[in-house]
């Protein structure tokens, strides 16, 4: 009797003690001090939503069970008991795992939760029905669940039996060692008005830490018995036989299912991709598995986030045991391999540098950045963590809505035939952190930017004036400011292609947190931007901006658009219409204009551009056969099949007279002189080829055939993937790029040095390219462009008068194409030449970019960078967004030593007490 009677005051002690205590610690303490800041970081996005619902059920679970045993089982203590350790204090634990430990589930380990989330379903029911034989349908459910529950209740009381062990051995030595106190009286000493919430902590934690040594086995016990009794009842009722076959089934079917789901994909992936390939029928395989070379690359990518590490990382149950009971190597490693087989859905496959692996596989075969291609993927684990992606708008920010555009105005100055236009936007950041937008966008080639500018308010007096620097140095200072300490306005916008433009803007100021609106804050919370270009008419219209790529960046149908003083309703999909009519009607017009240096620079209007057909001219057509060019199949088969119906293929060159030249990754190119022969469907678009190695195939297969022009056929491309010391081949003929659908954002700087050397360009249409070849060799050697029908001619005229007027700026850019052309772009001195001219007459070319500075530490930096010999050398923004790996916990490496782990939580809560004082001031 007096032994019941201790167990049933155990019970008791054990549920009231420890609920008690954690409510006290819970609702006195870190909600009062905490809560509101917790709730505010997750609707700003700093924290994700499920760590807010994680940290609810934590708080809840207690609550709730503790309302519950006090109202159905307060005269009961052995249900007491059963409610504390089969369900408050596994979901308590599942939820902590979920915070601290699990990030994205896999199938593996939803299957393994799942289980023991349906065992404590089960064993919740259990204590409140029994077994409910009246229903024969939840009688075989309870069989089924509880089935599951004996395989969970050894399970997980094997699994935290290997923690319970030594850590009840830790436990007892680090107490009677004492030197736990000189911690506590130390934070004590420091915050002595937390005194009683900081040994109320240290209690809590301290009969957490000891019912968690009885868990495994009570849990086990409780599980087990459960289970027995439920299959036992149900025998009873249906047989043996019955119950028999239907707890075999359960089990079957969960082991066919676990064996399943252990299979990982990039096992497979990285085998697959590890095989030569030999003939073409080995890249047919592999595309044909794609989805499944896909997934397996993703998943290495992810792993850290998906997994809690790899079996060669987790060493933590090795070296806990060597350390606290001194046993020999061969012991401890054979129970830590016993561990990792137990944990082995939550382990990957492979190792730790598979992530960089799978990223350079997924670019060569996709011919994508894996972040932009797997982009929803990648941000829905980055939720799984408190990870915050970098405050620079890369891959991962493509189409992202977090500043919203609040007001959108346009003017247009009519000059006759060009015009002088301004676009001038307002930006509210939706977050409460800084963002970075950034524009790819393009204009007409005829087209210059003028300036750009940044503001807190519409006050143009007050606003941020630019400056043009070298390119590279620009971009150097530029991206030194872009952080999340200490932002400052800067802005740069680059020219990065014959007709492309990249704009970013930092910092968009953050929204105004819940306590600063309290605290009437004036602190600005927009940003204004202006933007200035001149650009020639066509058709009686003024081209505006094309939108290529954008992030961050968002608006709707609240954003405010203002055309020529004018509210307009807009297309809520497009960030600008194509184009505004003009006002007056206008008539191309003949100009021209003296420069300083002895170059006169000539607009001549084409009066019918569509004479400038081809008639005897050659033109090498270089195919790219990459994978992203497989949905461009149809496309390239309209563009051969103009080709041959205009003669291109009839091998006679008095009509003119077009090869094809087919690159390809893993085996010989091919030159096709009879394009009437290829067949665009045949061709396996596979892997990934850059700009430079299609041009050098084509070189080495070309000998000393003569061409006007080489046609290189490609898509929108991947510039992120584009090498920054790259250096292209030469060419005798002009290259163009044929870009089959849409432009790319932008050119690495050595492909646009060697079309403008070359004196090519880009196009999306074949009739494109060859009237401005045509047109060029009909015009005469000083032609410098054929655009928006123009011919821009550049001569060298003995020094005479000057003439410049407002539309210097557009022949400025003509004058720095044309010097492009004759001058040596390797040496500094000729680039600063070119570089000079950009700066006099304040417009973006290919060389010099315009950047806003406010204060002077960024103007002194910029000074530097320009002294600097690389003041030209621009790197490829690959957009890669560098992420923080989750740490291991299962790596002995990141957890504290066993003695510092009572003192380290002791300091911890005072160090968050004393912050969290600080902070609430």
């Amino acid at each position: 009797m007096k032994t019941k009677t201790f167990l049933h005051l155990t019970f008791y002690s054990i549920f009231w003690v420890w609920n008690f205590a954690f409510l006290g610690l819970v609702y006195f303490w870190i909600l009062p001090s905490i809560g509101s800041s917790l709730i505010e970081a997750t609707f700003s996005g700093l924290i994700p939503n499920q760590f807010l619902i994680t940290f609810i059920g934590i708080i809840a679970i207690p609550t709730i069970c503790t309302i519950f045993g006090g109202w159905r089982f307060r005269k009961q203590p052995l249900q007491l008991i059963r409610l504390f350790y089969g369900v408050e204090a596994p979901l308590f634990l599942l939820c902590l795992l979920r915070l601290f430990v699990l990030r994205e589930l896999t199938e593996a380990s939803t299957l393994i939760l799942g289980t023991i989330l349906v065992s404590i379903i089960a064993f919740s029911l259990e204590m409140l029905c029994g077994y409910v034989k009246r229903i024969p349908l939840v009688s075989w459910l309870q069989l089924f669940a509880h089935t599951l529950m004996l395989l969970t209740g050894l399970y997980v009381g094997i699994l935290m039996l290997f923690y319970a062990v030594p850590v009840s051995v830790i436990l007892l030595r680090e107490f009677f060692s004492f030197y736990w106190l000189e911690g506590i009286i130390s934070e004590l000493t420091y915050a002595p008005s937390y005194a009683f919430t900081l040994l109320l902590s240290l209690f809590v934690l301290a009969l957490s830490t000891t019912f968690f040594v009885f868990m495994p086995s009570a849990l086990a016990s409780l599980y087990v018995h459960s289970g027995q009794r439920i299959l036992r009842m149900f025998a009873f009722q249906n047989g043996h036989q019955r119950t028999f076959q239907g707890a075999v089934a359960v089990i079957i079917a969960w082991m066919i299912l676990f064996v399943s789901f252990q299979q990982q994909p990039q096992v497979v992936a990285f085998q697959m991709l590890d095989l030569p390939v030999r003939n073409n029928s080995d890249r047919q395989e592999l595309l044909a598995n794609s989805n499944l070379i896909r997934d397996g690359l993703v998943n290495a990518y992810l792993s850290s986030y998906r997994y809690l590490g790899t079996a060669a990382e987790s060493n933590q149950i090795r070296i806990m045991y060597r350390s606290t009971f001194g046993l020999p190597e061969s012991i401890n490693q054979g129970l830590q391999d016993y561990f990792n087989h137990l944990v082995s859905p939550f382990l990957y496959k492979g190792s730790d540098k598979d992530k960089e692996k799978a990223a350079k596989l997924y670019s060569d075969f996709f011919d994508t950045p894996i972040q932009k291609a797997e982009q929803k993927t990648i941000l829905n684990a980055l939720q799984s963590t408190a990870n915050i992606d970098e405050v620079k708008a890369g891959l991962l920010n493509i189409g992202e809505q977090k500043v919203w555009l609040k007001n959108q105005e346009i003017t247009v100055k009519e000059n006759g035939d060009w015009a002088d236009i301004e676009l001038y936007e307002i930006y509210e950041n939706q977050t409460f952190e800084p963002q970075e937008i950034l524009y790819y966008f393009t204009l007409p080639e005829s087209a210059v930017i003028t300036g750009i500018w940044l503001g807190d308010t519409d006050n143009r007096t007050q606003r941020f004036p630019f400056k043009v620097y070298p390119r590279g140095a620009a971009q150097k200072v530029y991206n030194s400011q872009v952080r999340r300490e200490r932002p400052v306005d800067p802005a740069l916008l680059e020219k990065v292609g014959p007709r492309q433009y990249r704009l970013r803007a930092f910092p968009i100021p953050a929204k105004l947190s819940v306590r600063e609106r309290r605290n009437n804050s004036e602190r600005p919370t927009q940003m204004h931007l202006w933007l200035t270009y001149q650009v020639m008419a066509k058709d009686n219209n003024f081209a505006l901006p094309e939108l290529t790529e954008k992030r961050n960046i968002y608006w709707n149908k609240d954003t405010k658009r203002i055309y020529n003083g004018k509210s307009v309703r807009s297309d809520r999909d497009a960030w600008l219409p194509s184009s505004l009519t003009a006002v007056a009607q206008t008539t191309p017009q003949q100009r021209q204009i003296n420069f300083a240096n002895g170059y006169q620079i000539s607009a001549q209007p084409l009066v019918k551009p569509e004479k400038f057909l081809p008639e005897s001219e050659r033109f090498a057509v270089v195919v790219d056969t990459s994978y992203s060019m497989r949905t461009k199949t149809k496309e390239l088969k309209q563009n051969i099949d103009w080709l041959v119906a205009n003669g291109f293929g009839d091998l006679s060159f008095g009509n003119g007279d077009a090869d094809i030249y087919l690159t390809d990754v893993s085996f010989p190119p091919q030159r096709i002189d009879d394009i009437s022969q290829f067949d665009a469907e045949k061709v396996t678009f596979f892997a990934t080829l850059q700009y430079k190695e299609m041009l050098e195939q084509f070189l080495q297969l070309r000998e000393d055939t003569p061409y006007d022009g080489v046609i290189l056929v490609t898509d929108e491309g991947s510039y992120e993937l584009s090498d920054n010391s790259q250096e292209m081949p030469n060419l005798s003929a002009p290259l163009w790029m044929l870009h089959l659908g849409a432009m790319p954002p932008a050119y690495d700087d050595a492909t646009l040095k060697l079309m403008q050397q070359s004196g090519g360009g880009v196009a999306t249409k074949l009739t494109e390219v060859f009237q401005q070849v045509t047109a060029k060799s009909k015009l005469g050697k000083y032609v410098v462009s054929v655009a928006d029908g123009y011919a821009w001619f550049m001569e060298k005229k003995s020094r005479g008068e000057i003439i410049e007027d407002n539309f210097a700026p557009l022949a400025a850019q003509k004058l720095v194409l044309g010097l492009s052309k004759k001058m040596n772009l390797e040496t500094l001195e000729e680039l600063d030449t070119i570089h000079a001219i950009a700066k006099t007459y304040k417009i973006v070319t290919p060389y010099s970019s315009m950047i806003v500075l406010v204060n002077d530490e960024q103007r002194e930096a910029l000074k530097r960078a320009e002294a600097a010999a690389d003041r030209f050398h621009r790197k490829v923004e690959d957009g890669k967004e560098q992420l923080t790996d989750p740490n291991n916990p299962l790596d002995a490496a990141n957890v504290p030593e066993p003695g510092m782990v009572l003192g380290m939580v002791a300091m911890g809560i005072a160090l968050w007490i004393s912050q969290s004082s600080k902070f609430k001031s």
